[in-house]
């Protein structure tokens, strides 16, 4: 029996039918090690670990604990579910493989270009060919990713639809029975001339509970960790026994169990490898957009319960499990403000190209790499500092030339350099250390330039803090301009804990009256944590009171020694370094925490606004209720004249309320809002890649990028313009020599385009390409079978433009746009799950315009209200082209559907009692009220309403799939008088009813 009796004896646990996931959870209840531990455990097994999130969220009982892969862990905490790992189970690495189609001609990696790839959405075998990809140079945009389940990518392979599968065994193994051959995995090589171990994923198996679970039940967690502890020694010790045990609940043969099982390393050490794939899955999922932000390192797991029943499973140091959390925000600040200085990169870089003789636009981007370079040393990221000094160094050199042109080879220099320098904030982001290669850098840079000299000598000067070349340079500025230069050694107070976060405070508060050069040892290093006294490099105007007012932190700090530095000779300087300095003012353009002027803007996490957006709308929704009581009693009791006078103060102030509340929420919905920019900034660099790997010579010109838009809106439609902008280059934009062909200008353009139109935010894609030819797009969709002969003579041009958006096959292309399999449908259904619309118009041999029309903000929206028998349901007013009521005589039938005309045009009737599972009335003469849309192929559709009520503006409110699970409504809202209405999704009803 344990040691500690569990608060909780019999329970629940959900794994997976998969050996790699949950071996352990079944020999620990196979060989009674739960039952040793006095523990009565049920487990269900599912089909796959993709479902389990929503199955946990859908449980009406929440399972005790579960296993599976630490996605798992980030999905559910995404969903609201506060859930933690409390041990690893085992590094399954070796089970996550890509295997080839042995007839598909993938034998080195560059032979991976337009292949496909069957992948289930956020697998973790992507970080493996994300980091194959990296080390052999290959761009992973030239390869096609189908998302796939297990068995469809089986069924994918063996049919030729896709080129390879990234999968897991026993899948993989399967796969290689009909065709395939092993490739990589990730702990594996099987490339030719790259074969042997390696190291490109770390993708382990958790065991996870929920906290409410760790704070209730603290022994229960330890018996069932002890429990797993007992089966992770069996299934190493007696491989064979446990394979033979498996075989039954996993419906496996034993002898797959064996090879399976001898491809993991079952171990529940919580070491750094834990957490650094642990890490590598947070940035995935961020980076795919699975979770909107990337959770502390803390709350994903917890050490305390392992470390319990077992001190020597637990390796990580104890200071980098409780990571400081008020560090861990600066450096969320410091990498987006890395993240803005890399995209302004980018843009400037492609402005450059197309505009060599721009020296400004040079001088911007040394000035861009300066200031990364003082940001990363701040922080004592090595690899990014050198990396940007050495760039720097360069383009200052540049500079200083008198040619008329930035040559073709600097500024393909400075992408190489932009390129490194996101792969090192990649890895500095997630690991806080890089093992990339920045060598490369220098070694192209001495290919131009042999004679540029690097280094710059400085001695150390007294106080023992060493400068570089470029921090003494600062210092010597300072000087110049009459400022005062202190050395700071700081000691820490004894009780003082959070090192880090201390030494951001007082850099803070210094940051106000002057600037901070340098802090050593550097805040993100280990000595740093070692050490008890740091030292300051401080340049100000103010005197040594204030100073050591700043510096004087009640809690923080024990004591500080405040001495004037002595700045040293520099032995060796090039001399365009003091020049440089001086031209660019770059102490002013220096990353610092505690700016010179106070900033106008401030990062909010918007889910914050949300939850304050649902606040004002609960209150603007009871005071409409209010103001409706007040109304009736009012009239009610209409002779009585003090009551009257009292209920119209009453009233008065109602509405007092009621409109300062609209203010507030029309102030909070303007936070809410961000500049479009944000998306299209990202643009020029990618148009300038994709037209390189096409041939191509393509301009983008942006316009209306101050336009603002929901933050909501913001982080969605990146992609269907994105898809719509290669999609151009790749199809409509003509090669230099056929453009001049055509008599147009060697360099096609496309325009980005955008502009407040009402309530709504207008988005153009315009191209100056070939057209779309109507006529073939007609003969190809007659020929595909799309639509019929009779049908094609009476296609309007609209009409015509609409079959690319119905096609899923891409058949359709007409030599101007061509798409990748069902491209096109997406770009329509992401666009109309966002209320909006788009639109085509194309000329032949003159180009093609997209529009899409968004609605301001998805928080709020103008509703059409109805009734349907006793229930209310509301319709984005985006969706409605007229309201009107007709006659019974009116409707027809024809084949097996309802139609009514309306201005000579043919209207679907959609009568959606049995949709929404409302009993329908008896037939009668009465005009029937219709609300007249649009559906996906832009043709009229009547929703019949039993009665109309009224336009209104409605305060969204999502629906917790726990309550209601449909797909033709996902979210409501509540009238004046508390009545709850249904939000109807008009393109999903309209699919429901006519297929």
């Amino acid at each position: 029996m344990p040691s500690e009796t569990p608060e909780l004896t019999k329970i629940e646990l959900y794994g997976v039918s998969d050996p790699n996931i949950s071996g352990q959870l079944i020999l620990a209840k196979e060989k009674g090690f739960f039952q040793d531990e006095g523990l009565d455990v049920s487990y269900r097994l599912l089909s796959s670990g993709t479902i389990m999130p929503e199955e946990i969220m859908n449980a009406p009982k929440k399972p005790f604990a579960f296993t599976q892969t630490p996605i798992t862990t980030l999905v559910l905490q995404e969903k609201g579910l506060d859930v933690k790992i409390v041990a690893p189970l085992a590094d399954i690495s070796g089970t996550q493989q890509i295997v080839v189609h042995q007839h598909a001609g993938i034998h080195k990696p560059q032979d991976l270009q337009g292949k496909r790839i069957g992948m289930a959405k956020g697998a973790a075998v992507y970080i493996a060919i994300q980091a194959m990809a990296k080390e052999f140079g290959i761009d992973l945009t030239t390869v096609e990713f189908v998302h796939l389940l297990p068995a469809q990518q089986l069924e994918a392979m063996e049919k030729g639809e896709v080129d390879a599968i990234a999968c897991w065994e026993p899948w993989t193994s399967k796969a290689q029975a009909i065709g395939g051959k092993f490739w990589f995995s990730g702990a594996r090589s099987e490339i030719p001339d790259n074969e042997g171990d390696i190291n490109w994923l770390v993708d382990q198996s958790v065991l996870m509970t929920f906290r409410e679970n760790l704070e209730k039940y603290p022994h229960t967690v330890q018996a069932v960790i002890r429990a797993f502890c007992k089966a992770t020694q069996f299934i190493n010790q007696h491989l064979d026994q446990a394979a033979d045990i498996l075989a039954h609940p996993l419906a496996l043969k034993k002898e797959e169990l064996e090879q399976i099982l001898s491809l993991n390393k079952y171990s529940m050490t919580m070491d750094n490898l834990f957490k650094i794939g642990l890490l590598s899955f947070r940035e995935l999922l961020f980076h795919n957009g699975v979770i909107s932000s990337q959770p502390l390192e803390t709350d994903l797991y917890s050490s305390e319960f392992l470390k319990q029943v077992d001190p020597e499973l637990v390796l990580i140091e104890e200071e980098t499990v409780e990571e400081d959390e008020e560090l861990q925000e600066y450096l969320t600040i410091f990498f987006d403000e890395v993240d803005d200085i890399l995209r302004k990169l980018d843009n400037d870089a492609v402005a450059l190209e197309n505009a060599p003789q721009e020296k400004a636009k040079l001088k911007a981007i040394t000035g861009a790499f300066h200031t990364l370079k003082g940001n990363a040393g701040f922080l004592g990221f090595e690899k990014i500092t050198t990396a940007s000094k050495q760039i720097e160094g360069y383009l200052k050199k540049q500079l200083l030339e008198e040619e008329l042109e930035v040559p073709k080879p600097v500024i393909s220099l400075i992408f190489y350099a932009i390129e490194m320098l996101k792969t090192l904030v990649k890895d500095y982001k997630a690991m806080r250390s890089s093992s990339f290669d920045i060598s490369g850098l220098q070694q192209r840079i001495s290919q131009l330039s042999p004679e540029l000299e690097q280094k710059i000598e400085v001695p150390v000067p007294r106080g023992g803090i060493e400068l570089s070349g470029y921090e003494a340079l600062k210092l010597r500025e300072a000087k110049k301009k009459g400022k005062s230069i202190y050395q700071l050694d700081i000691q820490f107070d004894a009780e003082w804990k959070m090192k880090s976060a201390g030494a951001f405070i007082i850099v803070r508060k210094l940051g106000v009256n002057g600037e901070v050069v340098k802090v050593a040892p550097p805040l993100s290093s280990k000595e740093f944590k070692a050490a008890e006294v740091f030292k300051i490099l401080y340049t100000t105007d103010t005197d040594k009171t204030e100073i050591l007012n700043a510096v004087n932190v009640a809690v923080v700090v024990s004591s500080v020694n405040l001495s004037v530095f002595t700045l040293p000779e520099i032995l060796v300087v090039q001399k365009e370094d003091s020049e440089y300095l001086e031209e660019f003012a770059t102490g002013e353009e220096a990353f610092t925490f505690g700016a010179k002027t106070k900033s106008r803007t401030l990062r909010v996490d918007y889910k914050k606004l949300d939850d304050i957006v649902n606040i004002i709308g609960e209150l603007i929704i009871g005071g409409s209720t209010l103001a409706r009581g007040l109304n009736e009693v009012r009239e009610s009791i209409n002779g009585v004249q003090t009551s009257v006078k009292l209920l119209d103060q009453l009233q008065k102030t109602s509405a007092n309320i009621r409109k300062n509340l609209l203010n507030l929420q029309e102030n909070v919905m303007e936070v809410r809002m961000t500049p479009i920019d944000v998306v299209f900034r990202k643009f020029p660099k990618i148009v300038r890649d994709l037209a390189l790997k096409s041939g191509k010579d393509v301009k983008l010109q942006v316009r209306g990028e101050e336009t603002d838009l929901d933050k909501t809106l913001v982080d969605v439609i990146d992609e269907p313009l994105l898809y719509l902008i290669k999609n151009t280059i790749d199809h409509s934009i003509e090669p230099p020599m056929v453009r001049e062909q055509l008599g147009k200008p060697k360099k096609g353009t496309i325009e980005l385009i955008s502009f407040r139109e009402g309530n709504q935010i207008v988005i153009m894609v315009k191209d100056d390409g070939r057209g779309l030819d109507l006529e073939k797009m007609k003969r190809h969709a007659f020929e595909s079978g799309i639509i019929t002969a009779e049908r094609v003579q009476k296609l309007s041009k609209a009409e015509t433009f609409n079959l690319l958006f119905l096609d899923s096959s891409g058949r359709l292309s007409a030599d101007g746009l061509a798409g990748e399999s069902s491209g096109m449908m997406i770009v329509r259904q992401t666009v109309e799950n966002l209320n909006g619309s788009v639109e085509l118009d194309s000329r032949l041999g003159e180009g093609t315009i997209f529009t899409i029309k968004l609605p301001l903000t998805l928080a709020i929206i103008q509703a059409m209200v109805f009734e349907v028998g006793k229930r209310t349901f509301a319709i984005p007013l985006s969706n409605v082209v007229e309201a009107i009521r007709i006659r019974p005589d009116q409707i027809s039938v024809v084949g097996n559907r309802e139609v009514f005309e309306l201005r000579s045009e043919v209207v679907n009737l959609l009568r959606p009692y049995d949709i929404l599972g409302i009993p329908q009335p008896p037939s009668s003469n009465k005009k029937l009220s219709v609300i007249v849309v649009h559906s996906s192929d832009r043709k009229l559709v009547g929703i019949l309403a039993d009665q109309l009520l009224e336009k209104e503006e409605l305060v969204i409110k999502s629906l917790d799939n726990k309550i209601m699970r449909s797909d033709i409504t996902s979210s409501a809202s509540k009238l004046g008088d508390g009545k709850v209405v249904l939000i109807l999704d008009v393109p999903a009803l309209i699919q429901r009813a006519f297929g």
